[in-house]
């Protein structure tokens, strides 16, 4: 009969050991609820197993079933207090289930027991603290801190109890203390700056801000605080450095930099005193978040209200690489492009809007534009094969093609065409005095049709009397038919209204005042279009030939 009840012992032993070893097994693979079942069948078997209480009520606490942690590791510390580990888990259930009374009453028995644990002592001032008993946990720590020395956890606690009372002064001074041990640790300053915050004192929080940046200058706590506060300065010119700085952060998500930005570009004031450093926090954003489109229109309406459009062209062409795009952002890039005289960059934008909208004259239009100013006349020419003046959407637009083709005959010597296309659109445009003068001048230039170069252009400086284009082009149109005195004066008149700092009109000043033999006059126009950046082989060997006209 003995040999059989200890056979029935010794199994009995592996079951529990079997069930334990299975239980944190399965607590170490997470799975707690199989875990608290073992440790349950542990219980039922030995329930004088400490460490089957502790482990359940570590579980509980650690999923926040504080009652079942209190009940658990209670039974632990009864049946084990000389268990640190027990004692711990015991105290952290009772804070966590508000029993602090309980707390300290074990905690004052351990510091009797055990005086030279500073832990107990610790925790003991942490209880008073969540009672509400400030003025026991200050003195508590102090003790501590006179029989210890300095402790780091020692002085935090120190100043979240100030803090807790709104004494703000004592609680930067113990943050103060740490700051002196550890001058690199920046989150002691990051502290520091939100008790001066709390306590209304902005300027030191900045200056504690400053000196975080310093170790870490991308720290976004001090680069986002910095901004609110030369905001709240009216110091806007700072403001926008540090929100730069900060947009430069993936900390920040996009969309918030999305609305903090939109705000600000509000401030239609802000705009105008502030571009620079605006644009800086645009650039700063969309080189940080690059595959971002909403900050491509954003950024556009700011440099278009800024006027300042190849950089709006950039930003919507980087759009559309991103996005399909609307015929409108397509025309309005477009445009950006041609105001920018972006001549190449027209180009690619037009073939690329062609590729979606291909019916579109208008881009079609656009597109010829920047042929010309590449000076692809024969692609101009075939640019708009097959349009007529009604594909348009505006009649300028018609207009405009139509003199587009002109000249791009003109500029390959195609004089005929050039002259019948030029002609017809006189006829039906005759107050379009950029289109008459432009044909004047091309006529004055090849010494044809002179008379009626002569009609158009007076016509021009009759109703643009202070254009110096068209006075300086009337001149030369007189200087072909050798009517030199009158050309002096409309030259003059053009020299008067603008034209000066042409180039051109001082060369053909220059050309009249030698036919009129005033040598010395002519010479000094050809050296200031020299100067002015004219062609100066051609103009030095006027210069040569006018001197020596005056010699004969």
């Amino acid at each position: 009969m003995a040999s059989v009840s200890q056979g029935q012992e010794q199994d009995g032993n592996r079951d529990y050991q079997y069930a334990l070893i299975e239980a944190v097994k399965q607590k170490n693979f997470g799975n707690l609820s199989e875990a608290i079942k073992l440790y349950g069948l542990v219980i039922k078997d030995r329930p004088d197993c400490a460490v089957a209480y502790f482990e359940s009520g570590s579980i509980y606490l650690a999923t926040n079933q504080f009652e079942l942690a209190r009940k658990n590791t209670g039974k632990a510390y009864e049946l084990d207090p000389g268990n640190e580990w027990y004692t711990i888990a015991y105290l952290n259930s009772l804070t966590a289930t508000e029993e602090y009374e309980e707390a300290v009453e074990i905690l004052k028995e351990k510091i009797k027991s055990d005086p030279e644990k500073i832990e107990w002592e610790f925790k003991l001032a942490l209880s008073y603290f969540n009672m509400e008993k400030s003025g026991k946990a200050i003195k508590t720590l102090e003790r501590i801190e006179k029989e210890r020395g300095f402790s780091e956890k020692i002085t935090l606690l120190k100043a979240s109890i100030y803090e807790s009372e709104e004494k703000y002064d004592l609680a930067l001074e113990e943050i103060e203390k740490v700051m002196l041990i550890f001058p690199e640790a920046i989150q002691f300053r990051v502290v520091a700056a939100e008790l001066c915050l709390k306590s209304g004192d902005e300027s030191a929080a900045a200056s504690y801000y400053l000196e975080i940046l310093e170790v870490d200058s991308l720290n976004i706590f001090a680069l986002t605080n910095l901004t609110d506060y030369y905001r709240q300065q009216e110091d806007y010119k700072n403001s926008y450095i540090y929100l730069a700085k900060s947009f430069g952060s993936t900390q920040i998500e996009a969309q918030r930099k999305m609305a903090i930005l939109s705000y600000y570009l509000s401030e239609e004031d802000h705009i105008t005193n502030y571009s620079s450093e605006l644009s800086a926090v645009i650039e700063v954003f969309a080189e940080t978040h690059p595959e971002e489109s909403d900050i491509r229109l954003l950024a556009a309406d700011f440099y278009i209200q800024s006027q300042d459009y190849s950089r709006a062209y950039m930003h919507l062409k980087k759009y559309l690489e991103l996005q399909k795009g609307t015929y409108n952002i397509y025309m309005q890039t477009i445009m950006l492009a041609n105001a920018s005289a972006l001549n190449e960059e027209l180009i690619y934008i037009c073939e690329k809007a062609l590729e979606l909208y291909p019916d579109s004259a208008d881009i079609i239009f656009f597109r010829g534009v920047g042929l010309y100013q590449a000076n692809e006349f024969n692609a101009l020419i075939d640019n708009f094969e097959g349009l007529n003046k009604d594909s348009y959407s505006s009649q300028e637009y018609a207009s405009q093609a139509g003199m587009l083709i002109a000249e791009a005959y003109y500029r390959i010597d195609d004089y005929v065409r050039s002259d019948s296309l030029f002609e017809s659109l006189i006829r039906e445009e005759p107050d379009n005095y950029m289109l008459l003068n432009n044909y004047s001048y091309y006529l004055a230039e090849r010494g044809e049709k002179l008379e009626k170069a002569k009609v158009w252009s007076s016509d021009v400086v009759k109703n643009n009397p202070d254009n110096a284009t068209f006075l300086d082009t009337y001149a030369w149109v007189l200087f072909k038919l050798e009517a030199y005195v009158e050309a002096e004066k409309y030259i003059l008149f053009a020299l008067d209204k603008g034209g000066e700092n042409d180039p051109e009109v001082n060369e053909h000043a220059g050309d009249i005042q030698k036919a009129l033999e005033s040598y010395q006059i002519a010479t000094s126009y050809y050296l200031k279009a020299i100067i002015l950046g004219g062609d100066k082989e051609k103009l030095e060997d006027k210069i040569d030939k006018v001197k020596a006209g005056e010699y004969e």
